[in-house]
């Protein structure tokens, strides 16, 4: 395709199969199959903004809509050779990759109620107790929320405990480490280092369905509860909230998710006791037995 991106030649080339289907096999190499999916089909969508040089439909977008949008078009430009003229787009609509200004944060954090530490631990406990729901469904999540994972995350990881993979489970530690498989773990925007793990979770892990997307999960919950309102993040948020609760450290609670702070501190200074990994396992303990109403779970 050409660099000129206001042409009925290009016009056509998007509007052409083919196309897409190379910039399927593009997008592949750096994200996995749900990411791609999703920057092709907003890519499709909106692809008429690089065209016609005009952002002012994603100006009124809801917050993430607008970043799912951003991020297609900038692969999407990057894939086509326009990828200046998207940075000037950017500029002349001033638009912004953060997902929430400071008053959102603040709402959701003190306002929301709906999504209150007691309410996504309310929530769980009576997920975990459903009956009509599988084990094997229930203990994704509990999964999940033991390692702090994000929901693709941990559905490979169960994968790869119960395969027994070869290097992922170092038993003198016992922490399981993502980073040895990049290809799995270390995504452009998403990464996953370590998961501090005891027997018991990953026992759970072994005791889960072996899934490959997360819509797999939701089909396999709703199969037999239509109706259910299904909120599989909160149990990241119930992994960090509980440790920061109990006086871990941001830093800490960070890395196990994923999260490496570009602070001087942390990058030339902050270097944990291996014992604090003991500590939050004892505290893991807890939160099993906190969340786990039926006992046979």
């Amino acid at each position: 395709m050409a660099n000129q991106l206001d042409t009925k030649t290009n016009d056509d080339n998007f509007n052409d199969n083919g196309f897409w289907l190379r910039y399927k096999d593009f997008i592949q190499k750096t994200a996995n199959n749900r990411t791609a999916l999703d920057r092709i089909n907003y890519g499709r969508k909106y692809c008429h903004i690089l065209i016609n040089q005009n952002a002012q439909e994603i100006l009124s977008l809801p917050n993430e809509k607008r970043i799912h949008v951003m991020k297609a078009l900038s692969s999407l430009s990057k894939f086509v050779g326009c990828y200046d003229k998207w940075r000037n787009i950017i500029t002349k609509y001033q638009l912004k990759w953060s997902n929430d200004n400071s008053l959102d944060i603040f709402k959701n954090i003190i306002i929301d109620q709906d999504k209150s530490y007691d309410s996504m631990l309310e929530w769980l406990k009576n997920f975990l107790n459903l009956s009509n729901i599988k084990k094997e469904y229930r203990n994704i999540l509990l999964f999940t929320t033991l390692t702090g994972l994000r929901q693709l995350e941990a559905l490979q990881s169960i994968k790869m405990i119960k395969d027994d993979t070869q290097y992922y489970i170092n038993n003198n530690t016992m922490l399981v480490e993502h980073f040895r498989f990049p290809q799995f773990f270390i995504r452009r925007t998403k990464k996953a280092y370590i998961s501090i793990v005891n027997e018991s979770i990953l026992d759970i892990a072994r005791n889960s369905a072996s899934l490959n997307s997360y819509m797999s999960l939701v089909s396999g919950i709703k199969r037999d509860n239509p109706n259910y309102d299904i909120h599989t993040k909160y149990c990241r948020e119930i992994f960090a909230t509980y440790l920061r609760n109990n006086g871990i450290e941001q830093e800490v609670i960070d890395l196990l998710q994923g999260r490496i702070p570009k602070s001087i501190f942390v990058r030339h200074y902050y270097r944990p006791d291996l014992e604090r990994f003991d500590k939050i396992r004892e505290l893991l303990d807890k939160l099993y037995n906190k969340i786990t109403i039926d006992k046979s779970l």
